[in-house]
């Protein structure tokens, strides 16, 4: 089988016009295989094979984790005892760079095929391979719009920055598809001169080469360019003004702030998001009291969470009544970034009655957070409420509690730090102990 694949490879690639010999021409080897033996040519095309009759789906959640996976642990750690060392060994081959010359032919062979899953996990390994420049760049010129599509991939895979020049040439290309992964690749590669040519991208009359043109500038992260990208917060397709805000969150200019302020009110969720993210990353203070009604009011939770994250970066006392609002939200993961928030407020000491009441919740990751949050404040009117959550079940809990009554060094802690030495972690006695050391001071 894996004989006959690999000889339909050679001829769907000799069909193409493909050309072999630069390809076994190996690069040199960069720091990103740490020394991993890559797939040979067997393993590659038993792969592939068996990736193109399986379902889709399991097809596209490996391609996603290719690169992205340790290697297995010495000695068998952590598998079953009858999973075989030689699958654990040839899965470990595939996050390595291959170098062999016949598996290399099969990769770029297979930039042919009509099943895109397969043609992508292709693309990733060729260009986490030690295939050479000058065969990528022959490739980019291919007549296949296909094959010139997958080899942008795969130089933005590896981040091969020799390629720049006939990237940026890749996006004037007739066909989309190519212009847009030419793009995105050149994103990857964040070379700075290449903003004048996404630039003209971000301009395109295909929608997904704009797309991937802002996308990628964001990437540059060159303030220059906010200029270019802050009018597209204005357009029609939400996906547009969505990747623009992300990309003026990534560009730091100070001259954006009002024009994502603005997009707080966009009809479409992801353009909410991705705004108020912005706007934490750019640290633009005038979005505060805006933000400040999104934590309570926006109807998206994962919104109200960003609202949340980013109040509690800017710090602002201002926003302790809005956060303690939120600790009722109807989302649990609203309340647990509220809590958090408030402990990254400056001058609060005055803990809120939500928060106390979030210190005893059912809810083991709202108490944790709310507890350590009540020893960032250092109210000494919520010593009893510290003080009983040294009966938590919760080692975290406990522990947190102990500390907090040890930084707030009053007597009315001290029996109750006192009980603590008789907790049954170490890591709550050991606290305890110092707790009391600082109380007694």
């Amino acid at each position: 089988m894996i004989r006959a694949v690999s000889a339909m490879a050679t001829a769907v690639a000799l069909a193409a016009g493909l050309s072999f010999g630069p390809a076994i021409t190996p690069a040199p080897v960069s720091l990103w295989d740490h020394g991993r033996v890559g797939a040979d040519s067997a393993r590659v095309a038993s792969f592939l094979t068996a990736l193109g009759h399986t379902d889709p789906v399991v097809c596209q959640m490996i391609s996603d984790q290719i690169g992205n996976f340790w290697t297995s642990g010495e000695g068998g750690l952590g598998r079953f005892m009858d999973d075989p060392n030689a699958t654990q060994s040839a899965k470990d081959s595939l996050s390595g760079r291959v170098s062999d010359p016949r598996a290399i032919t099969l990769l770029i062979s297979t930039l042919s095929t009509n099943d895109p899953c397969v043609r992508r996990i292709a693309a990733k390994l060729l260009g986490r391979s030690t295939v050479a420049n000058d065969a990528l760049r022959g490739l980019l010129a291919n007549s296949s719009s296909r094959i010139r599509e997958a080899v942008a991939f795969a130089a933005g895979e590896d981040g091969r920055r020799e390629l720049k020049g006939p990237l940026e040439g890749l996006l004037g290309d007739s066909v989309a598809g190519p212009a847009a992964m030419a793009a995105w690749a050149l994103g990857e590669i964040q070379d700075p001169s290449a903003e004048t040519a996404l630039i003209q991208a971000a301009h395109s009359n295909a929608p997904r080469v704009r797309l991937t043109g802002v996308w990628a500038l964001g990437e540059l992260q060159d303030a220059s360019a906010a200029k270019e990208v802050v009018p597209m917060l204005r357009d029609p397709d939400a996906a547009l003004r969505a990747t623009a805000a992300e990309a003026l969150g990534e560009m730091k200019s100070a001259r954006t702030g009002s024009a994502l302020v603005g997009t707080l009110t966009d009809r479409e969720v992801s353009v909410r998001r991705a705004a108020v993210r912005a706007l934490d990353d750019l640290r633009e203070r005038s979005a505060i009291p805006a933000l400040e009604g999104m934590v309570v009011n926006d109807p998206d939770p994962e919104v109200r969470r960003a609202a949340a994250d980013a109040l509690g970066d800017f710090s602002a006392s201002r926003s302790l009544e809005p956060l303690s609002r939120a600790l009722a939200d109807r989302d649990p993961d609203v309340q647990r970034d509220a809590a958090e928030a408030i402990g990254n407020l400056d001058d609060v000491s005055t803990a809120p009655t939500a928060l106390v009441r979030a210190s005893a919740s059912s809810d083991l990751e709202l108490r944790r957070r709310a507890t350590r949050t009540l020893g960032k404040i250092g109210d000494p009117s919520t010593v009893q409420a510290l003080a009983d959550r040294l009966t938590d079940d919760d080692k975290d809990v406990r522990r947190s509690a102990v500390e907090a009554l040890g930084e707030m060094k009053v007597q009315s802690a001290i029996p109750s730090l006192t009980k603590a030495l008789s907790d049954r972690d170490p890591e709550v006695r050991r606290a305890a102990a110092e707790a009391l050391g600082k109380s007694r001071e």
